[in-house]
Order: C-alpha cells, then structure tokens, then sequence
C-alpha cells in the first residue's frame, strides 16, 4: 500500500513583491542612459516652469488693470496735452474723475544710471487712479511736500536710494525756469510695485513742475487718465472721447487701460503665446522621452516580466512596478526642473528690476510647483499606458525562451 505522499502543491499565491530593488534594478540598468534621460527631463520641466511663470506674470500684470480706468493720449506723435482738456472730460457722461501725469526723464549720460524717470501726477489722479498704492498718508505727505518722490520698492533698490535722500534729475538745459533743466527731489518714502510697472515706478507732484518748468510747459500733461462709473461704459466713452477730440489741436486716443496692457504685451512679440507655446513644445519633449524611455525599458526586459509572471505574479504587480519605474525619474526630474525654473525665473526678475529688460516681474508660485509635480504623475502615467497594454497580452513562455 502506497503512503500518500505528504508534498504541498506549488502555490497559486504570488511571492512577496520588493517593489524597490526591482525598480532601482531596472532604473540603473543603464546608468548612462538613465542619466541623460533624467537629465533631458530636467531640461523639460525647466522650461516648461519658466514659461508657466512667464506666461503668470503677463496675465497678472494684464488683471491688474482695470476697464473702467481709460487712457488718453495724443492720437499723434504730439506728445502733450493742454491741461484744459481736463474740464472738458468730466463732463462727457459716465466719466468719474479726470487725471493728468507729466513725465519728466534724466538724460543719457547724466548722474544716475540707468536714468531716473519721475511721473508728476496732480490731484486729480486721487481718483482717477486710486489702483496706485499710495496710502491717504502718502497723498498728503505729497501734498505737503510738491519737491516730493515716492518710489516703488523696485526702484528703490534699482536706484539706490534712502527715505531723506535727495535725488537730482536733470532734465536738459533749459527745461527748468533757472535754465538748468535740474529738478530736486526728496525721498518722502516706499510704495508697493504696481504689477503693470516693471521697472519700478516713481511718483512725485505735477505742482513742482508747473513752479519750476518753463513758463511754456506749464499747462501740458503727457497723459490723462479716465474712471468711469462701469466697465461695461469703457468702450462706449473711449468713442465719445475720439468724437470730442476729433478736430481739436491736438486730436484725442482713448483705450481702455486693460486693452492698452493687452495691446502692449502682444505687440510685435506675443510673449503670452509664444510662452505657451515653449511650455507645450516642453510638455511634449517630457512625454516622448519618457514614454520612449518606459517603452524600451519594458522590451528589453520581457523575459525579465515573463519570469516573474512564471513565478505568480499579478498583472497588477507588474504594472506598480512599470508604473514606478515611469515615475520616479519623472517626479525626480520635475523638482530638479523646478529648482532650475526658480534661479532662472529670479534672474530675469534682476534683469527686470535692473531695466536690462522689458518684461513683467516673474516670479516662481507654488501653484507652479505644484503644476510641475501634476503634470510630471500624469506624463508618468500616459507613458506607461501602452507598455503596461502590451505586457498584459505577453505569452509568458515565448517571453521566457526569447520567441
């Protein structure tokens, strides 16, 4: 009589998965290519954060203005408007308040560089332009004061200058009442950036000009700024403006301030869309080099995957681990990336507040970021997506012998 034999069956169950060496096997199975492969991610998710900043800092600068703030000008190469123009403004229906600014520039050449420029508003500007951050306090120390300055913080640190300090601008012989064409100001205090300004911004009182320019440049602004009552009238007073001012000497341009941002930023150059479309070309060069990657990983490995499939296990294990090996280089690469976007995002923010370029102030949000971390999971996740297809209608006996 035979003994049954005491022997257990092979089990149906899968071995316990070590997820980590598995995956830290496959990922240094080519240290070179696996090295240039994160590093081209970096490359990618570099640009794409940095054209996502980009791209933040022109529509921020654009939703920081408003439509129911109008700008007018000359509509030719005038360049000055007669300050009784004002009057005439407010009472067009709709208007609210009528302001005038006059700039004042420095030479080339002159004592500061880059050139100081001070913009000489007069009261009306309280509210015709209230978005300024100047506090009640600064209004009146302004008032008090009309040889006064304000000065953004950008332009203070661009210019080096102190609360107290004097600043001289020199305007060009014979723009000041002396003949000098000096102007001294005094350092009154700080205000915020307004987002529209990215060299830094400098306020001072229209009434020290008016005193000290040449009796002939007296009554001249270089612009007016509207507030009208709502958005929605912007367009329409815009037209009724152009009408008023048709035939006059000289003819009127008026445009909605946020349309005059947008027209600024998309003219000859639409960074807003060229920033976009970098990014894009970004995102793409992410996704073809990972899904390459994972793609050449998986058909290199097919016996490896057969073999363990041998051994038991689940189809669900074997997409973790193909799932993995996609993003950990990925997510890798995207805080790499991020990290390069921020120093070069703080450089073009330096070369912004030097003046060296024109541009918006960027700056690197954590929405950015976390953009970044998003968009790296979900790349990871599409590139294992046909592998992962493939490894489920593997023979795993043709895959094990090489067939």
């Amino acid at each position: 009589m035979t003994t049954p034999s005491t022997a257990q069956p092979l089990s149906n169950e899968a071995p316990p998965v070590k997820f980590i060496p598995l995956v830290w096997a496959a990922l240094w199975r080519n240290r070179t290519e696996s090295v240039l492969t994160l590093l081209a991610l970096t490359v990618g998710f570099a640009l794409f954060g940095t054209m996502l900043t980009l791209n933040a800092a022109y529509e921020r600068a654009i939703a920081a203005t408003r439509m129911d703030r109008l700008t007018v000008a000359c509509a030719f190469d005038c360049g000055v408007i007669p300050v009784g123009y004002e009057e005439q403004l407010v009472r067009i229906p709709h208007v609210t308040a009528v302001g005038g600014e006059l700039g004042i520039g420095e030479l080339p050449g002159h004592e500061h560089h880059p050139p100081i420029t001070v913009t000489l508003v007069d009261d009306g500007m309280r509210s015709a332009w209230p978005e300024l951050p100047m506090s009640p306090a600064d209004w009146r120390a302004l008032d008090i004061n009309p040889t006064g300055i304000f000065l953004s913080r950008s332009a203070a640190t661009r210019h080096n200058v102190h609360v107290d300090d004097t600043v001289t601008l020199n305007s060009g012989p014979g723009g000041t009442a002396d003949g000098t064409g000096t102007y001294y100001f005094k350092v009154l205090g700080f205000i915020a950036d307004p987002p529209d300004r990215s060299a830094g911004f400098i306020v001072g009182n229209l009434r020290y000009q008016r005193s000290w320019g040449r009796a002939d440049e007296r009554d001249i602004v270089t612009t007016l700024r509207l507030a009208v009552d709502r958005p929605e009238n912007a367009r329409a007073v815009c037209r009724e403006v152009e009408r008023w001012f048709t035939n006059a000497s000289p003819a009127l341009y008026c445009v909605p301030a946020r349309a005059d941002a947008q027209e600024t930023a998309d003219a000859n150059i639409n960074m807003r869309q060229i920033s976009l479309g970098i990014g894009a070309a970004g995102l793409f060069m992410i996704l073809f080099l990972c899904a390459n990657g994972i793609a050449d990983s998986v058909r290199e490995r097919l016996t490896e995957f057969g073999v363990l499939k041998a051994l038991g296990y689940r189809d669900g294990h074997i997409a973790w681990l193909v799932i993995l090996e996609a993003t950990i280089p990925t997510l890798l690469a995207a805080l790499l990336g991020s990290a390069l976007a921020w120093i070069v995002d703080s450089l073009l923010a330096h070369l912004a507040l030097t003046g060296a370029i024109a541009m918006p102030q960027t700056r690197a949000s954590p929405e950015a970021f976390a953009w970044a971390l998003m968009t790296a999971l979900l790349m990871a996740l599409i590139s294992a997506l046909a592998p992962l297809y493939r490894l489920r209608r593997v023979d795993v006996a043709a895959a094990i012998t090489g067939r």
